[in-house]
């Protein structure tokens, strides 16, 4: 009998290392700093089997700050996180070797929503601003919105405040405790049509900003671009499924349930992902240089940042450049 177990014991030995090392290369790990409509193609990839298919088994980490996102990257708990350009730009002032690999909202669609009372911009003077996170890209885009409308925080005595991702800053709109914010459409529609102001579309205002991308330690780019290549993969394939027309009211309902909104609010944030998403997600140079504007106004180290130092785009043109990306998009049913 013990002439039969010893074979066995060390055939399990010699299987275990090789199951396990199969199963971590399966696992992929990407963190999530908003709940909005920007971050749609990380819920697709992982609902709708991109990521699957690239041989990988998703799990996404809802981080509700950028910066403590970035802590984690940093300690290597997180190896992949979509998250605004203005952290990542924050961050390499400090020193972190973070690169950008794509972007997919380089386009802002979200709008500045103020309490009911507040019509003008004169009238926010002295008031108090609801942002996700200090130094995130709401807060970028709630200042990008405050200078578009003529209004500086130190000047005008705007109290610039940390609520948390839509859902949070909505109640506390509705609350009283902030007095404005920026929202995604798929947040603010509910609140225009209770009679809430609408201050600013920032749409319509047409200001560059490099929104939510993927992005990762050089180390990682370095050590890992086959991996990283694969992931970009599902990602482009989730991002040419939400073009697709046919595919509206499943990429609908993957919102609904992921914004925890109701349906109409959900066709809502389609409308505006369809105009906020890249068809190829470069990151956007100018988007980059308008951030760091704006941060070196109270960070001077951020002027010294170099945005092609924070840009990797290598696996993007190489997938474009092979042909990937447009076979994609004229694929059956693509348009």
């Amino acid at each position: 009998m013990e002439f039969f177990r010893k074979p066995l014991v060390i055939a399990l030995l010699i299987s275990l290392p090789s199951s396990i090392y199969a199963a971590a290369e399966r696992r992929l790990q990407i963190g999530f700093v908003s709940v909005g409509t920007p971050v749609a193609p990380l819920w697709v990839a992982a609902d709708r089997g991109f990521f699957a298919q690239e041989g990988f088994d998703p799990e996404l980490i809802f981080i509700g700050s950028a910066p403590t996102m970035l802590a984690s990257m940093m300690a290597r708990e997180v190896p992949l996180a979509l998250t605004a350009g203005t952290a990542v730009v924050s961050a390499a002032a400090g020193g972190a070797p973070l690169k950008i690999l794509a972007t997919f909202a380089n386009r802002l669609t979200s709008e500045l929503i103020a309490r009911p009372g507040i019509t003008r911009p004169e009238d926010l003077r002295g008031k108090r601003v609801g942002v996700q996170s200090i130094g995130g890209g709401f807060w970028m885009q709630a200042l990008l919105a405050l200078e578009h409308l003529g209004l500086e925080p130190v000047r005008d005595r705007l109290h610039i405040q940390a609520i948390g991702p839509d859902p949070q800053r909505v109640t506390a709109l509705e609350t009283g405790a902030i007095d404005v914010t920026v929202l995604t459409r798929a947040f603010s529609q509910p609140l225009k049509g209770r009679g809430y102001p609408l201050l600013l579309d920032l749409g319509k205002a047409n200001i560059p900003l490099t929104g939510t991308g993927l992005i990762a330690l050089k180390e990682t780019v370095e050590q890992s671009p086959q991996r990283l290549e694969r992931v970009l993969k599902g990602l482009l394939r989730a991002l040419v499924f939400i073009h697709n027309p046919v595919n509206r009211e499943a990429v609908i309902q993957t919102l609904a349930r992921r914004l925890r909104v109701e349906q109409r609010d959900a066709d809502e944030g389609y409308r505006a992902t369809l105009e906020t998403l890249e068809r190829k997600p470069y990151p956007s140079a100018q988007g980059l240089l308008n951030i760091r504007r704006m941060l070196a106004r109270t960070n001077p180290k951020v002027a010294t940042v170099q945005v092609e130092d924070v840009i990797d785009t290598r696996i993007l043109r190489k997938l474009d450049e092979s042909g990937f990306i447009d076979a994609l998009y004229s694929g059956p049913g693509a348009r």
